[in-house]
């Protein structure tokens, strides 16, 4: 250790940063506090709106990819694999 630093500890040691834990804590409590002071808040309508949003395209998008994809290729591989089924006798 040097010698001006005998008694006290630098805060980039592990014990100093132990020993500053709860001081650390206690700003970042305080500092998100603040901030959640900050935040605007949706309304009920807003949350609503977009809750109906996401449900349409979901059921939208399940229905397209069902549907328009999956089907038509699963139709196309069972077809492929009975005429290559067929080439293989």
């Amino acid at each position: 250790m040097a010698a001006g630093a005998a008694g006290m500890l630098a805060p980039s040691t592990t014990v100093g940063k132990v020993r500053s834990y709860p001081g650390r804590m206690r700003q970042f409590l305080h500092d998100v506090r603040l901030e959640m002071r900050n935040v605007t808040w949706p309304t009920t309508k807003d949350v609503q709106a977009t809750t109906v949003v996401v449900l349409v395209a979901t059921f939208f998008f399940g229905f397209y990819l069902g549907m328009a994809l999956d089907w038509p290729l699963a139709r196309l591989m069972t077809w492929l694999l009975r005429a290559g089924a067929g080439w293989l006798r």
